[in-house]
């Protein structure tokens, strides 16, 4: 396949953004038990663009299923469509869908796109002709519905105003951008909520050579409306591929705007006059005309990685810089005035770098609608997917590894948690099962919770089968909740008797916690019989460059995240005991705390035993707070986060507790702590 890989790189893109905003109407319009006539316009916009795309790209099954599609919807939006064929309808368009995803996955992947469409091009074709055999008392209000739909791509304008100004909009696309008449169309459509009439030239945008004629040309739309006309820019800003565009205050009896747009002048009375006068327009017919480029453009993400990375590196060369600046007893008052503003510099470089990055989650939880209608019409239950906080926005890579974990816990909401419809009435619960996704974010940190209001956790059906499977040796009933439900996250581990298409094989959640450790994050549960299961996930929004407190033990240096110390301190020898186990504890502000010497944790030799010589650190993590025992407090630093080389995690077994490393100006290697693991 020789395709031109920027081409190849804009196609994937553009079919990705249609695709999603296709799922988006798609279960809008399910949960409405019918699509409008604007969302029937919407995907037949969206087959028609990808059936262009790939045939111009010559993907040929893309191009022939989007066509298929096209057609059924063609003849929706021309007749209407029977109330009780619209659950195939969306079935057979997510199918659709799901083809579609799987040909550019592999696209993406530089796999051949060899999948087999034959079983959806049948399926459409019995649909449309279910379609067309349909009695026509069973479409409702079919008359309205294609008066309303005909003719979508040829834009008929609806009965002019004589007290509403007119505007002429000329758009221009950027070269080689394609489908230039379907964009103008996009813009059209985009400007009809806030129209009263509108017409476009050339009229029929749909027609063979209305590409041509806009490229070489541009668009011309003439609408009349009330709004405002900067809400008008701004509407046309949005559009993808622009490369200019302006907006004209004319008279509606403009020769150059359509004929079948124009008002008639009644007995001499020139109602656009009126029409200036109402609206404050003077009568020099004075022109002003905005031309505005683009202001967005998308970025291969690998790119943003490779600026991350040199800024990382800009960060490190600044602390060398700075730390082996030597003067004597020389003034050196101009180094310090450059050396203060180019760290103003840099850390605002690393915000501008970091904010590119940041995505909103709403891209991965709008991602799960899908897969929880698809599963809970598999198993035949009743489920509302709730989200919240959809526009939190965390690092991409975050995105990337929050992917899969969520899908897991997920799909064992819907398998496992909820309950069918007869079980939640016995149980006095509505027969409508619920699943709340929610992200906020708590300083560094972003929270994730998935929640359910199914049967929850069964905790002796737990210990039952962690003992069958020998995952521990005997049932301890003194083992807490959260330790006993811990135990899902082992390798192996199901409740599920039967393997099921979804779950059963006991390799979900352990992948789970594995992705949310490898981007320093926890995950915890909780649950309560009968009332439900609540999985919170904590990772930090990015995962490249911290604030952390740099100390020693013996001769190894490490590093904790700022936001995880509450304080250090010089011990009081008197406020240190140890409990009736041994274990030591640290009285401070009238609680209680662990006390964990680092030395004898990581197996450090040459590190201060005395606790009179030494500091303590007081830690708060996900689980608890506690206190760690160390050498020597050197100071706050920033720094950028390196994950551990592979080999080492081979090379040792003490690397619990160690999220990554950081090499700081003077060359020193240093260890992060992982609190959370500790």
């Amino acid at each position: 396949m020789n395709v031109d890989e920027s081409m190849l790189e804009v196609y994937i893109y553009e079919t990705q953004q249609l695709l999603e905003s296709l799922e988006d109407t798609l279960l809008r319009g399910e949960n409405e038990k019918r699509l409008d006539s604007d969302d029937i316009n919407e995907v037949f916009r969206v087959m028609h663009t990808i059936k262009g795309a790939s045939a111009m790209m010559e993907f040929e099954n893309m191009s022939k299923l989007a066509h298929s599609l096209e057609d059924m919807f063609s003849f929706i939006r021309e007749f209407g469509a029977p109330q009780s064929e619209w659950p195939n309808i969306f079935d057979l368009v997510f199918a659709a869908v799901a083809f579609f995803n799987n040909e550019v996955a592999k696209l993406q992947s530089k796999a051949p796109m060899d999948g087999d469409a034959s079983g959806i091009f049948e399926r459409i074709a019995v649909q449309l002709e279910r379609l067309k055999n349909a009695p026509s008392e069973d479409v409702p209000s079919k008359a309205n519905e294609s008066a309303q739909v005909k003719g979508a791509g040829n834009i008929a304008p609806e009965t002019p105003r004589s007290d509403a100004p007119c505007y002429k909009i000329k758009v221009v696309f950027q070269e080689n951008s394609q489908m230039e008449n379907l964009r103008a169309f996009g813009v059209v459509q985009s400007l009809k909520n806030v129209s009263l009439c509108t017409a476009t030239v050339p009229a029929d945008l749909n027609a063979e050579n209305a590409a041509q004629e806009i490229v070489r040309n541009g668009c011309l739309i003439f609408i009349q409306t009330n709004e405002n006309p900067d809400r008008i820019k701004e509407i046309v800003e949005g559009t993808l591929f622009l490369k200019s565009y302006s907006v004209v205050p004319i008279e509606i009896d403009d020769e150059e705007v359509p004929e079948t747009m124009r008002r008639k002048k009644d007995n001499g009375h020139d109602e656009s006059a009126q029409s200036k006068a109402s609206n404050g327009q003077t009568s020099d017919n004075t022109i002003v005309e905005t031309v505005s480029k683009q202001n967005f453009i998308s970025v291969n993400v690998n790119k943003l990685d490779t600026l991350l990375n040199i800024v990382g590196e800009i960060v490190t060369a600044q602390s060398m810089v700075i730390n082996n600046a030597d003067f004597g007893d020389a003034p050196h008052d101009s180094f310090d005035s450059a050396a203060q503003q180019l760290h103003a510099l840099i850390n605002e470089l690393q915000d501008i770098v970091m904010n590119i990055r940041m995505i909103p989650v709403s891209t991965l939880f709008q991602k799960m609608r899908r897969l929880v209608r698809d599963m809970a019409k598999k198993f035949d239950k009743d489920i509302d997917l709730e989200l919240i906080g959809e526009e939190t926005e965390v690092d991409k890579n975050v995105i990337d590894y929050l992917s899969d974990p969520l899908l897991h816990i997920i799909r064992n909401s819907v398998d496992h948690g909820i309950e069918d419809r007869e079980t939640r009435k016995k149980a006095g619960k509505p027969p409508r099962g619920k699943i709340t996704l929610e992200a906020h974010t708590t300083g560094s940190d972003v929270i994730v919770t998935i929640s359910d209001d199914g049967k929850g956790l069964q905790r002796d059906k737990i210990l039952k089968k962690a003992h069958e499977k020998g995952l521990i040796s005997k049932t301890d009933e003194e083992m807490t909740d959260k330790e006993v439900f811990s135990l899902i996250f082992l390798p192996g581990f199901s409740t599920k008797d039967e393997v099921t298409e979804f779950s059963g094989r006991g390799v979900g959640m352990d992948v789970v916690r594995k992705n949310i450790s490898l981007i320093g994050g926890s995950i915890s549960l909780e649950s309560e019989p009968g009332k439900g299961t609540t999985h919170i996930i904590r990772i930090p929004l990015t995962l490249t460059i911290i604030d952390g407190m740099k100390f020693n033990v013996g001769a190894m240096n490490f590093i904790v995240p700022t936001v995880s110390v509450r304080s250090a301190i010089q011990p009081d020898l008197n406020s240190i005991f140890k409990d009736p186990d041994g274990n030591e504890m640290v009285l401070l502000q009238e609680n209680c705390y662990p006390l964990l010497r680092l030395n004898q944790f990581f197996n450090v030799e040459g590190g201060v035993t005395e606790l009179s010589e030494g500091m303590i650190m007081l830690i708060t993590s996900e689980e608890k707070d506690f206190c760690i025992f160390f050498d020597h407090l050197d100071g706050e630093y920033q720094v950028v986060v390196k994950s551990l080389p592979s080999y080492l995690k081979h090379c040792s077994s003490s690397l619990d507790g160690i999220g990554g490393c950081a090499i700081l100006g003077d060359g020193s290697i240093n260890l992060i702590i992982d609190v959370n693991s500790l």
